[in-house]
């Protein structure tokens, strides 16, 4: 229900405050180190069109999810065929962490949407040569890029496998001079289209101001193995039976209904279904995105050792797929395990794991042709089915009995903090105008902002100073709240000295605010404490 949702995350809070921050040129300050202007910009029309709400600033982000279904299996018909598209179409709509990420007011999934629309604009036109194409795939990339840093992202997932196609596909003779100058169309148009965001950051810092705030969260090489390890925990607490229950779906329906329900019909749908559901169930999808990459992959090489013809444009979507694939699981564990950062590497690995459904359902193969005839997998896939069977059976107690669907829980537990705040200060100042500074939390200075009524006024604060030297104390009364956030973890009580403390309050916030968290932090309450000012 709507009433569930609510502004938890601290990236929510900063995007969604453009409204509250009429001092600070409308906009939470140093929004610009953490996203461009588009996503902000929309839910403040959001705002102004529909109300300011907890709801009015989830929709362009649950739009942008919605719409992203449609134009994935636009791109997987295309790039894999019909049925890898209709299979990649019901995992997405299923997958736990893609409703979760479409209910959050976060750039994420927009700009997700923005790629898979950008790729598959990219991958027609340079196939076509189409003007309009061209000229509509460099205008969704620079929409993706106002939405998000990585906007880039479409072009060097295009250029790379423009590049990789007379590398790895000799025999294919692809028309690669033509395909790089409609490449190359696509980037003007995408650098003439950002080129007022950069502009427009000179005046904060320029971009390297941007990229020296990203660099704090890069983990390096050293961190690779444990970040990854982070984002299959992250998909894992994530899923429910929903992401079980779309493996199994996608199986079946991948190459649509079978005209016969005879065992032969039957089990070529049920026994991969079966195989992948106990996967799955008893780990995560990340781990059957890694079987089907890794079965595409020896597919690939066994083209590459007979020398198999493909077309270029069957070529050019596969060098693309795996540029995209490998350039994501390789790069997303260098920095911090941020869970929506896995968002990327898992929309494409909908792509292979619908593709490698698609196969394993496909009719008419060698080996049904000829009953006397019994393919390796038609050997090894009863064994895997059984398998998947004993693994299902094990992940009812451990995993489906002990949760719901994390990606709709209500999570209110900001919302209902800032009624509390509001609570402790109107019983101090039970009339007139009063001044509360959040400090690093942008979440709850939104809830803060919307809650509460007009005398109380709400301040983001960057620190602990109230006035500079020389000026005149306010005269009225100044509260300030800390969270976690504060001082980017270098906080120090001993500085409150122009304080005095009035409570104390704890908030468990949703699972995508949890995760977020160092480890030894994911499974205890937020704390936030109240101060007010010694005038």
């Amino acid at each position: 229900m709507p009433s569930g949702i609510a502004i938890e995350h601290f990236d929510e809070g900063v995007y969604a405050s453009n409204l509250w921050c009429p001092d600070n040129d409308s906009s939470y300050p140093d929004r610009h180190l953490y996203a461009p202007p588009g996503l902000p910009q929309v839910i403040e029309e959001a705002h102004l069109w529909l109300g300011a709400s907890d709801f009015s600033s989830i929709v362009p982000s649950l739009l942008a999810g919605i719409a992203l279904i449609p134009l994935l299996g636009l791109l997987a018909r295309d790039w894999l065929g019909e049925p890898a598209g209709r299979a990649a179409v019901l995992l997405a709509a299923f997958s736990d962490v893609h409703v979760l990420y479409s209910r959050i007011a976060l750039t994420d999934v927009p700009w997700i949407t923005c790629l898979v629309l950008s790729l598959w604009l990219i991958g027609r036109g340079l196939i076509s040569g189409h003007p309009a194409v061209l000229l509509a795939a460099g205008l969704t990339t620079a929409l993706g890029w106002w939405t998000k840093y990585t906007g880039w992202l479409p072009l060097a997932i295009g250029l790379s496998g423009v590049i990789a196609m007379p590398l790895l596909l000799r025999q294919t003779r692809p028309p690669w001079g033509n395909w790089l100058k409609r490449m190359g169309a696509v980037v003007a148009v995408t650098a003439i289209s950002i080129a007022p965001l950069f502009v427009s950051l000179e005046d904060t810092g320029g971009y390297s101001a941007v990229t020296a705030n990203h660099a704090r969260y890069i983990v390096g090489l050293t961190g690779w193995l444990s970040s990854a390890t982070s984002q299959v925990e992250h998909m894992a607490a994530f899923e429910s039976p929903l992401t079980f229950v779309g493996v199994l779906v996608a199986c079946w329906f991948a190459n649509g209904l079978p005209r016969r329900f005879t065992w032969n019909a039957v089990r070529r749908r049920l026994l991969p279904a079966v195989a992948a559901g106990g996967l799955v169930a008893i780990g995560s999808f990340s781990a059957l995105v890694l079987v089907a990459a890794g079965l595409a992959l020896r597919d690939g090489l066994a083209k590459l050792r007979h020398n198999d013809r493909v077309t270029p444009d069957q070529g050019l979507a596969w060098t693309m797929l795996a540029a995209w694939w490998i350039a994501m699981t390789l790069t997303t564990p260098l920095y911090y395990p941020y869970p929506r950062l896995v968002l990327p590497w898992l929309v494409a690995g909908w792509l292979l794991v619908g593709h490698r459904f698609a196969c394993w359902t496909t009719f008419g193969s060698p080996s049904e042709q000829s009953p006397d005839a019994a393919s390796p997998n038609d050997r090894i896939l009863p064994v895997a089915a059984a398998t998947g069977l004993v693994l299902l059976l094990l992940a009812i107690p451990t995993r489906f009995l002990t949760r719901g669907i994390p990606a709709i829980a209500p999570r209110t537990a900001i919302s209902g903090l800032a009624d509390q705040v509001i609570e402790a200060v109107s019983n101090r100042v039970p009339s007139g105008n009063a001044v509360i500074r959040i400090w690093g939390e942008p979440a709850l200075f939104f809830q803060l902002s919307n809650h509460s009524p007009d005398r109380l006024l709400m301040q983001p604060a960057g620190g602990l100073q109230v006035i500079h030297s020389g000026e005149q104390p306010p005269d009225i009364p100044v509260f300030l709240i800390i969270g976690p956030h504060a001082g980017d973890g270098h906080f120090h009580p001993d500085a409150l000295h122009e304080y005095e403390p009035v409570t104390t309050f704890e908030a468990t916030p949703g699972l995508q605010v949890l995760r977020n968290q160092p480890p030894d932090h994911r499974d205890r309450p937020m704390a936030f404490r109240l101060y007010r000012w010694r005038q």
